[in-house]
């Protein structure tokens, strides 16, 4: 009896053992064919950016022959001006041309962002109506284990002064899991500036703090700081992020530089969320002080 008993046991472990064996494989195949379909996507957008460039070059041409005869002076730009007066090189506004000409393949494009030296570098798309539409979305609204970066559909580029831009943290490396490496004091310093660049303009920030925070901690009271809707939230907002760093960074941030808080997640605690907020150098480009 017992020897039946222990031959029936140990077949069943074994067929539980080769049953888990099979969802393990079956679960790494889909999990690989998401990383190479997700790669696929990012690299038709670098395609895609690639075309816009050399399009966005030949209009560029274009428009110093107008330029040149006198007929548009303000065509395509060509006066080196961007918005909010930023005086601009060949190579910068061939970067904002192309992402006007990416926007036309996908009207949910409203930006760029990068980081030198990391793998992000990806296009930003917003929907207002279906906010977190790109979560699980390739730029081309097909599903997608990578989603696409995006901007909160609360934000509102030029008016909202803390712009919330959100990302998976793949395990590849893709993505926003970069931004994991900023919990690294030595990673920021070489790491300082992130660029975040609109339609209309480009933009270089400042790292200020870097926090951890599990999901259920952010609650309405601190979504409001987030938002930074008034100079009370604000300084409030970069004060919690002061306090609660990884490190000094010895950034700072008064009211009105405008913000942006990346947001991935965080493994170390449970349903945690990675922020890493930096602060507009309105230096750069011969902008205005003030957004």
């Amino acid at each position: 009896m017992k020897k039946r008993f222990r031959r029936r046991f140990w077949t069943l472990a074994a067929v539980v053992c080769a049953a888990g064996a099979v969802w393990f494989a079956v679960s790494l195949v889909k999990t690989l064919a998401g990383y190479r379909k997700g790669d696929e996507d990012i690299q038709k957008i670098y395609a895609l950016m690639e075309d816009s460039a050399k399009t966005a070059g030949s209009a560029a041409g274009t428009a110093g022959e107008a330029v040149e005869s006198g007929a548009d002076e303000d065509a395509g730009g060509a006066d080196g001006a961007g918005a909010q007066g930023q005086v601009l090189s060949e190579e910068d506004r061939m970067r904002l041309a192309a992402y006007r000409a990416l926007q036309e393949q996908n009207g949910d494009v409203v930006g760029w962002i990068r980081i030198d030296g990391t793998e992000i570098d990806y296009p930003v798309m917003q929907t207002p109506e279906e906010p977190d539409y790109y979560l699980h979305r390739s730029f081309e609204g097909e599903e997608s284990s990578y989603g696409m970066i995006y901007l909160d559909g609360r934000c509102v580029i030029g008016e909202s002064l803390n712009y919330m831009i959100y990302g998976h943290h793949m395990r590849n490396g893709s993505m926003f899991a970069a931004l994991e490496e900023y919990k690294s004091e030595e990673f920021w310093r070489q790491h300082p500036t992130i660029h975040f660049d609109t339609l209309d303009e480009l933009g270089e920030y400042e790292v200020i703090g870097v926090i951890r925070i599990p999901a259920g901690e952010i609650g309405e009271d601190f979504l409001k700081l987030l938002r930074a809707g008034d100079e009370e939230e604000y300084r409030a907002f970069v004060g919690y992020v002061k306090k609660n760093g990884y490190y000094d960074t010895g950034v700072e941030a008064e009211w009105p530089r405008q913000l942006i808080t990346l947001t991935t997640c965080e493994y170390t605690v449970r349903n945690g969320r990675l922020l890493v907020v930096a602060g507009k150098n309105m230096e750069i480009y011969g902008a205005n002080a003030a957004p």
